[in-house]
């Protein structure tokens, strides 16, 4: 996707629509992440939950992204161009591919930790698996990504020269570069959407059945949240990715490339997935809200009408599934 921006006239306005978006992304990144990251934690002392280890490693990655990785393509898309030494890229390149990587990993275990609790809720992930699986996507997102540091496929610029990636155009027999974006895109993108695909299928179908039985009642449209939330958080990181992905195939293997602005597009999108899954999960997960509030000193509004439940038993039951 390297590409360079021709008409010298528009050349700072792009770069500079591509800064202050880049701006934005690492910023609300780095806040709403870290945000999520402390209110888990703080929430989760007493009870560590399956998907809270997963959704705390998911926000430290995506925090990662916006902490350590986003102001590398900032600084250069503010000067129009990479500012930094060719190492630099090399390693840029490895360790957001890494995290990026990692991430869909997160996302799938969330899908089968879902599918778990709604088909087959006798055997639900113990927090010993969730560990385990949360240190298996670490290394999945390196192993996948380590490739090119070792000679199989390559690393370079890409997206009007701001950001550093795999190098998608790049035909080259040495390194084999088309074998290796093969394998990329099949265990990075191909195989963890259709565990996905599989999971939800199975949880949909499980729903459907049991949608007017005693499970639907209060635990059931407990789970039912937690569900959409997730799958939500798979249609935004889908949303921003896809456009990336298929891009990135076009370019290796009918190529085809973007010219001027659009070229940058597909990388800014992607580098935006690390802002949604915060704003989805504070926006569908009632517990968290109930958690912000406390940590702010707020009174719930049910506690002012007495309505609420006493917190001996409900306050566990949640914690314990969200």
């Amino acid at each position: 996707m390297s590409n360079n921006i021709s008409d010298s006239r528009n050349s700072n306005f792009v770069y500079g629509i591509i800064a202050a978006v880049l701006g934005l992304i690492g910023f609300f990144g780095i806040i709403l992440n870290l945000f999520v990251i402390v209110v888990i934690i703080k929430k989760s002392r007493a009870v560590w939950t399956p998907i809270n280890i997963t959704l705390v490693n998911l926000a430290c990655g995506d925090f990662l992204v916006a902490l350590l990785g986003d102001p590398f393509a900032f600084v250069s898309a503010y000067n129009r161009g990479w500012y930094w030494s060719h190492a630099t890229c090399i390693w840029y390149a490895w360790f957001m591919s890494s995290l990026g990587l990692s991430s869909i990993g997160h996302l799938t275990v969330l899908a089968i930790e879902r599918w778990f609790m709604i088909v087959k809720p006798m055997q639900t992930l113990s927090v010993k698996s969730s560990l385990f699986l949360a240190a298996g996507v670490w290394i999945y997102g390196i192993s996948l990504s380590l490739p090119p540091l070792i000679g199989w496929g390559k690393f370079g610029y890409e997206a009007a020269n701001i950001s550093c990636s795999v190098s998608w155009e790049l035909h080259d027999p040495s390194t084999n570069t088309d074998t290796y974006i093969a394998f990329l895109f099949f265990f990075g993108f191909i195989a963890p959407v259709t565990l996905i695909c599989f999971s939800y299928t199975g949880i949909v179908r499980t729903l459907k059945k049991v949608k007017k039985r005693t499970e639907a009642g209060a635990a059931g449209k407990r789970e039912r949240q937690v569900t959409l939330m997730v799958a939500l958080m798979i249609i935004a990181f889908l949303f921003a990715w896809t456009p990336y992905a298929t891009f990135a195939l076009a370019s290796q293997y009918f190529s085809y490339q973007l010219t001027g602005l659009i070229a940058a597009v597909p990388s800014v999108l992607a580098k935006s997935s690390i802002c949604y899954n915060p704003i989805i999960y504070a926006g569908l997960n009632p517990q968290f809200r109930k958690s912000v509030k406390k940590m702010f000193g707020c009174k719930d509004s049910q506690q002012k009408t007495g309505r609420e439940a006493k917190p001996s038993t409900v306050q566990i039951n949640v914690t314990t599934k969200v």
